[in-house]
């Protein structure tokens, strides 16, 4: 149960680099669930009602999340919420904070998709999509239109900081 909830969180992380990403997988993780169903048999665990997985700076908040695994390694999880809610604090800048029904993660493709609703915020910078494929390992990130409306993005340019001008010299007394 430990090692897919950790890899849960980790890949939960769209904006996590790898070296980052890496790091979360041995993160101690604190889940809150109101029930929680583990089959080894089958290798589906189950946690439901008020869903709350909090590791390493990443909060995730969701009605239901479903872990699929074999052998002691996650092959697919799926969250879904009404909506559900990912904080991430560690982005190595601006806090991330995203929406969305629902969050797939393939373990074979290391791909996380969110799907309806989707909403993205980093500071001033915003992305509305239907459906977003992030891409762990080559950190590329895909947003498709939905039937209605269109993939929208507000990005805000960062400026560096300008350099302060160099106070001119005062005249030396006397000449």
């Amino acid at each position: 149960m430990s090692r897919a909830l950790k890899t849960l969180a980790a890949v939960i992380a769209l904006s996590a680099t790898p070296l980052v990403y890496a790091h979360r997988l041995a993160q101690p993780l604190s889940v809150r669930a109101d029930s929680i169903q583990i089959n080894q048999r089958t290798g589906l665990s189950v946690y439901q009602g008020h869903v709350r997985l909090v590791q390493d700076g990443l909060t995730v908040r969701a009605n239901q999340v479903r872990v699929r695994s074999a052998h002691g390694a996650v092959l697919s999880i799926r969250a879904v919420g009404n909506p559900l809610h990912i904080e991430d604090q560690k982005t190595g800048g601006l806090p991330m904070f995203g929406q969305a029904q629902t969050l797939h993660f393939i373990a074979s493709k290391d791909e996380v998709s969110l799907t309806t609703r989707v909403v993205f915020r980093q500071g001033a910078d915003i992305l509305h999509g239907h459906v977003i494929h992030y891409y762990v390992r080559s950190q590329r990130m895909t947003a498709i239109k939905g039937a209605k409306k269109r993939v929208r993005a507000r990005i805000v340019p960062h400026t560096a900081p300008t350099a302060k001008p160099k106070p001119k010299p005062k005249p030396k007394r006397g000449s």
